[in-house]
């Protein structure tokens, strides 16, 4: 497994994901800060959807700070899964185990942070694929083979 590529992979697939995921949020209800608030109740609590407890500025980095560690664990979980089997495993099974995410963020996750439970939508889901499809495909276009290669 290549750590330089699963990192570059998870760091790019989450800010792609959450920088696309709230210009999303602007175009279709006018409000992005709903993505990066649901992130930071990890770390501040149910306080993070208010905002009157918490300004968005504050919610942006602390969610985009979780999203992108969950990301780099995510883009080594994928790496180790889908290493060296091609772009196109990458990139389809990374859209998978972005979906296996989806079920355990939304309905596991959910016990310990019941705020997620009301974010089960077809967006979340589409963003999670998305995550994952980026993070494999990222991943399987950069990684280089740690194997040497003996000449014959």
């Amino acid at each position: 497994m290549d750590k330089r590529a699963a990192s570059i992979a998870g760091i790019t697939a989450a800010v792609l994901t959450l920088a696309g995921g709230m210009l999303a949020l602007q175009l279709l209800i006018g409000n992005p800060w709903g993505l990066p608030r649901l992130l930071a109740t990890i770390v501040l609590g149910r306080d993070a959807l208010d905002a009157e407890r918490v300004d968005a500025l504050r919610a942006l980095f602390v969610g985009g700070g979780v999203h992108l560690v969950l990301g780099l664990a995510f883009a080594f979980l994928i790496s180790f899964t889908l290493h060296r089997w091609g772009f196109w495993v990458g990139l389809v099974g990374g859209a998978l185990f972005g979906l296996a995410l989806y079920a355990i963020n939304t309905y596991t996750m959910s016990r310990f942070f019941p705020e997620f439970y009301y974010y089960r939508s077809d967006f979340m889901i589409a963003l999670h694929v998305v995550f994952g499809a980026l993070c494999g495909g990222i991943y399987e276009a950069l990684e280089r083979d740690a194997r040497p290669v003996h000449a014959r």
